[in-house]
């Protein structure tokens, strides 16, 4: 999410007599509170370039149910900034009530961070780039609290453990963050086995088909 550009008013917080002192543009470096035509704020220190630099607070502000209510917030940053831009360690809540709480880099997701999707209450826990998950990160289902851990690939799980609640795991290969090829079910019993997860032969006029700009789906399998 990008921040606007275009002032509305300016209060500096940092004065001597602790009285803020409002303007409508950014006159000097220090700490200043800044409100958008919208309504969206950005609470946080100016350098004397007058871009954002270190700890701040940016709430993007969207109009109420109604035209004549109140606006509402919509997101939120918390966190730290190199020139103008989201870049350290900070906090987002996105517009969907999903969280992301780690490193960021010129405004994405890049680093060590965990993620909370609130319409599932899944949790992913690792590493980043771009945001997308790479490298070594530990996926947990909310609904059945089922654990992918391993290692990841732009965005999605290709080697690692399927932890199973009270069932055992499996070991192996995945593609798109489902298990296919060689792999390990250890049970909760001490009895393991070992095999393949091949994709299953689907019929021609059955094949799903992906449109510009979609994602492939997940291959179907059998062991």
């Amino acid at each position: 999410m990008g921040d606007e550009e275009n002032l509305h008013k300016v209060e500096y917080l940092d004065t001597p007599d602790g009285l803020p002192d409002e303007t409508n543009w950014i006159k000097r470096a220090g700490k200043a509170k800044v409100t958008y035509p919208n309504e969206s704020t950005f609470e946080g220190i100016f350098d004397a370039e007058r871009i954002k630099q270190g700890p701040g607070v940016y709430i993007w502000m969207a109009p109420g149910p109604d035209d004549d209510e109140t606006p509402v917030e919509k997101a939120r940053y918390e966190g730290n900034y190199v020139d103008g831009m989201r870049t350290g360690l900070g906090r987002m809540v996105y517009p969907n009530g999903d969280t992301y709480e780690g490193e960021f880099f010129e405004n994405k997701m890049q680093g060590e961070g965990s993620y909370t999707y609130k319409k599932t209450n899944d949790i992913y826990s690792g590493t980043w780039v771009n945001n997308k998950k790479q490298g070594e990160g530990r996926y947990e289902f909310g609904q059945d609290t089922s654990i992918l851990n391993g290692v990841w690939e732009n965005g999605q799980m290709v080697t690692g453990m399927w932890e199973l609640k009270k069932q055992g795991t499996y070991k192996g290969d995945f593609e798109r963050s489902r298990p296919l090829g060689q792999g390990r079910f250890s049970f909760a019993n001490g009895l393991y086995q070992d095999g393949m997860f091949v994709k299953e032969k689907v019929p021609e006029e059955e094949e799903e088909t992906v449109e510009e700009g979609e994602e492939p789906k997940p291959p179907r399998v059998e062991w």
